[in-house]
């Protein structure tokens, strides 16, 4: 089929990238295949399609089959003959969580010092895209409900964009906004792209993805569920707050395990000089509530390793029962 649409694999792309030349133009036309990480090869990154067809397994993948549309397209073939189809477009939310994660991917630049102007050129054009999608988005509050719930079946994946998030747009000095700036600077007309140009397109992006940070109070409360469930990376909280949910009788599983955190858990969470946090209770008024279904999720999934403890199912038998 390739060969008949005149597509010819990239040869460094082994057979997941395929491209041909646009009539008329010095570009090309490149399709990319990719597909859920679940299902790649052991210890390789492909994932098989057919012969000779493979696709890049891709973090998120799930996700974003499961949010995606169907939406119809129709127009006219070579030939000029009609031709419809029904193409499906993942969802604005799902779209920015793979673009955070290509965009933490390139700017590392892993595949090293060959690769490292082609991985900037691509972090560029990944923080773009995040700057636009979320420029064009016409209701922020949904969107961002959207967006924590995404990640409710996978949500240490949703800590980690949400990580990404703030590491790559928390102000105008971050990567992702650096990278944005240099995006302008080799797009933007020569007599365009001023220093105050650039600053004021940047503070301007920055303003704008700034609508889809999660207050501080999430990142704290993320932290204060580390520092109470990672036992074996000697999490100095476990204990207690194991300890505080078996004498009420409370399984780790109920709701207000969430507000249960000691604490002492959140000491490290907040910049200095902040209001020391006296329960789990307060930052979490500050949240929204499909973002506090997520650190529930991030929760349950961190107690998971708990109930592997033999010592800690004997001592807290009502918390970690199953």
């Amino acid at each position: 089929m390739f060969d008949k649409l005149g597509y010819a694999p990239v040869p460094e792309s082994r057979n997941f990238q395929f491209e041909k030349p646009i009539p008329g133009s010095t570009e090309k036309m490149r399709i990319e295949f990719m597909a859920p990480e679940e299902y790649n090869r052991e210890k390789d990154f492909r994932v098989e399609i057919q012969d000779g067809v493979h696709a890049r397994a891709c973090t998120g993948g799930s996700i974003a089959l499961t949010q995606s549309d169907l939406r119809p397209v129709s127009g006219k073939l070579p030939n000029g003959d009609e031709y419809s189809a029904q193409v499906r477009v993942t969802q604005p939310h799902a779209l920015v969580m793979l673009k955070l994660l290509a965009l933490a991917d390139r700017y590392s630049n892993i595949r090293g010092p060959k690769e490292a102007r082609h991985d900037r050129e691509e972090a560029q054009t990944h923080a773009a895209d995040i700057v636009a999608i979320v420029t064009a988005v016409p209701d922020i509050a949904q969107f961002n409900s959207l967006f924590a719930t995404q990640f409710l079946a996978e949500p240490l994946l949703g800590i980690r964009v949400l990580h990404v998030l703030l590491d790559f747009f928390r102000d105008v000095t971050s990567p992702g906004l650096i990278v944005y700036t240099e995006y302008l600077a080799a797009n933007l007309s020569t007599d365009r792209a001023t220093t105050e140009v650039l600053r004021r397109e940047t503070e301007l992006a920055q303003r704008i993805v700034a609508q889809i940070l999660p207050a501080p109070e999430f990142f704290a409360l993320a932290a204060a569920v580390d520092e109470s469930t990672d036992w074996e990376r000697g999490a100095p909280f476990v204990e207690e707050y194991l300890s505080s949910l078996e004498k009420a009788r409370i399984p780790v599983t109920d709701a207000f395990a969430l507000q249960a955190l000691p604490s002492g858990a959140f000491g490290g969470a907040y910049k200095r000089g902040a209001i020391f946090v006296m329960s789990a209770s307060e930052p979490l008024q500050k949240v929204s509530d499909a973002q506090g279904d997520l650190l529930r999720s991030y929760l349950q999934w961190k107690v998971i390793s708990l109930r592997s403890i033999e010592e800690l199912r004997r001592q807290f038998p009502h918390t970690l029962k199953d």
